[in-house]
């Protein structure tokens, strides 16, 4: 399958969707008459109409959304490899869930951040107020100086929405970019970043074995789920080696920047039980349990340090100002 150069949906978005195409599909109603059932939002319908026309002209519901970019394409590797199999009913809920609790992660960060974003908004409006009491600056353009770096904020807040998401679908040949390192070395969320990025492709690929997919297929289409581009050349290095004969387990063996003692313990074990995918979704929730805990307690003093930095602004701005500094009489 060829990429796709739409931006992925909204994560709730997406769950939201597969959600009622998991239910439409369990009431054996199948995806050409399912398609119009379901609405998106906004600009997000066209791509729904977009992959139900090419459906109708004889291609699969994971060819069709992925040309019109209603699939990423891991998901649509996944979708393909659950409709060779049969039932794609199975492949909807577990995508769905994945996406459900992502959504779920991600919602509760934004609420933490709700306050700090109100006291950083109330900051563009207290910082100009010295002067407005001290007659150097009028109604209107103390409206205009709040205004213009309230506009400012959110236009770069929607620029990095916009780059994350760009960011995230790059092709698997891009170069890695200065935020890739940068991504990797912050501290604290570099550690993060990068755990996060493996569990998100042990969990691909979990999903990816399980509905059937080969080891050489399955490694390619999961490396999408990792979006950084360094973290993408060391797992890349994983193919040719089982390709030249190596189980997984002992491919693994050679990289240690990349897994740990439990991952190497699991699918050893998975290896030689048959219950590789089994294995490796366990580890991947295992992950990602511990990266929401951390994710919970940076989101948690990320407010404190917020609230801190502008409570000094504010006081430094007011001490500069001097507005409300004594000032000896001009004429005495």
């Amino acid at each position: 399958m060829t990429s796709t150069p739409h931006l992925p949906m909204p994560i709730g978005m997406r769950a939201d969707m597969l959600q009622q195409m998991a239910a439409l599909s369990k009431a054996g109603i199948a995806p050409a008459q399912a398609m119009p059932m379901i609405r998106l939002p906004g600009r997000y319908q066209a791509r729904m109409d977009g992959t139900r026309r090419a459906m109708q002209n004889g291609q699969n519901i994971a060819q069709a959304g992925l040309r019109h970019g209603l699939w990423t394409p891991l998901e649509a590797g996944l979708l393909g490899a659950a409709l060779a199999a049969g039932d794609p009913t199975p492949m909807y809920r577990r995508m769905a869930d994945y996406y459900t609790e992502k959504a779920r992660q991600l919602s509760g960060i934004r609420s933490r951040l709700m306050m700090p974003a109100f006291t950083f908004v109330m900051f563009l409006f207290v910082t100009p107020l010295p002067q407005l009491v001290a007659g150097t600056l009028t109604m209107g353009a103390y409206l205009w100086q709040a205004l213009r770096a309230l506009g400012l904020v959110a236009a770069v807040v929607m620029a990095g929405q916009y780059g994350l998401r760009r960011f995230q679908m790059r092709p698997l040949d891009a170069s890695a970019s200065w935020s890739d390192h940068l991504m990797l070395r912050l501290p604290v969320l570099g550690a993060m970043h990068r755990r996060r990025n493996l569990a998100d492709f042990w969990q691909s690929m979990a999903l990816l074995l399980e509905a059937g997919l080969p080891m050489f297929d399955a490694l390619p289409l999961a490396m999408q789920a990792a979006d950084n581009v360094l973290i993408r050349q060391e797992l890349a290095r994983i193919l040719p080696l089982v390709q030249q004969g190596m189980t997984l387990s002992d491919a693994l063996r050679t990289m240690p920047a990349i897994i740990d003692h439990t991952l190497m313990g699991m699918v050893h074990t998975g290896e030689a039980s048959g219950s590789l995918p089994e294995m490796l979704t366990r580890y991947a929730k295992t992950e990602s349990i511990q990266l929401e805990q951390q994710q919970r307690l940076v989101a948690e003093w990320i407010p404190r340090v917020i609230y801190s930095m502008i409570a000094a602004m504010i006081a430094y701005s007011i001490f500069k100002s001097g507005a409300f500094m004594p000032h000896a009489p001009l004429n005495p």
